[in-house]
């Protein structure tokens, strides 16, 4: 009888361990949860970064790309810029910028291939005016001077070289003086690092022939420092560098472009990855002044 009169409260009781329990079991879910979390907080980076586009459609795509790299990117399209957070552990920046150049759009440390951008939709063909700098990589990482996806494919000894003039062309069709003396001064480092044992036989005689007058033609490149200028000395280079692709065609399909109204009328040529007419010596004023005269 005193055992049925005690069992409410021994209910009580092992009622109020339960409860204990659950608080202990809850309490170190808890605490473990937080050390997860403090953990991959410790490992988790934010950047915030330059990125081109033009529309809804470019956001979604490089928000996209940066998810198949593992990261978190919100890209804005008023600041052309985007925020974009990684876990250190998984990937990295340089990871990330990779992925959204590929998926055709440039940024401070990469540039899109030129034919994963013409692939883009028209609304999405943004103004190229970025040019990947030193200053603007990660911690960690080096950039090369023609930091391109057109660079994946090297299928002449002179792929760099024209690598090089496509970012150059690139800078005056956008007016951008400032990048083009750069990318002109690396055009020059890269020219003077051909070794000509690396050079098929067909390849060693064009570049005895025409080495003298590339070098002195670059050297004249770097020396303009207006947006006038380069574009006229650009005219010289255009021509150097199309008879080395008569010779070693570059790596991709390239179109041999001329502006029949520049220098007094007399007409000048340029190179193009893009079959679409941006002309380099107008620019905006007239951009697409110009026709596609030989496909190389």
């Amino acid at each position: 009888m005193r055992l049925l009169n005690a069992y409410p409260t021994i209910l009580l009781i092992l009622s109020f361990h339960a409860m204990k329990i659950q608080h202990y079991i809850a309490t170190g879910v808890f605490m473990l949860s937080a050390l997860t979390n403090y953990a991959q907080d410790n490992s988790s980076i934010a950047s915030n970064v330059k990125i081109a586009g033009n529309c809804a459609m470019c956001k979604k795509t490089i928000e996209n790309a940066g998810a198949s790299a593992h990261a978190k990117v919100d890209w804005d399209e008023d600041e052309q810029t985007a925020t974009i957070a990684y876990n250190a552990e998984k990937t990295s920046l340089d990871a990330v910028l990779k992925h959204i150049a590929g998926a055709g759009y440039d940024n401070e440390k990469y540039l899109a291939a030129e034919d994963t951008y013409t692939k883009l939709h028209s609304c999405c063909q943004y103004e190229r005016n970025l040019v990947p700098t030193a200053s603007a990589s990660p911690p960690g990482t080096t950039t090369e001077p023609t930091a391109s996806a057109d660079n994946i494919d090297n299928g002449s000894a002179f792929q760099a070289i024209y690598n090089q003039y496509f970012l150059l062309k690139d800078a005056l069709v956008a007016a951008n003086s400032k990048s083009a003396a750069s990318l002109a001064n690396d055009l020059s480092n890269i020219v003077a690092e051909v070794k000509i044992a690396d050079l098929s036989k067909t390849e060693q005689e064009v570049w005895k022939a025409k080495m003298t007058a590339l070098k002195a033609t670059v050297k004249r490149q770097q020396q303009a420092k207006d947006i006038t200028t380069q574009r006229e000395a650009f005219v010289t280079l255009s021509e150097e560098i199309y008879a080395l692709s008569k010779s070693s065609k570059p790596a991709h399909p390239t179109y041999y472009q001329k502006c029949p109204m520049f220098n007094k009328g007399k007409g000048a040529t340029w190179l193009s990855r893009q079959k679409e007419i941006k002309n380099p010596y107008y620019g905006a004023q007239m951009l697409t002044c110009g026709s596609t005269i030989q496909t190389l």
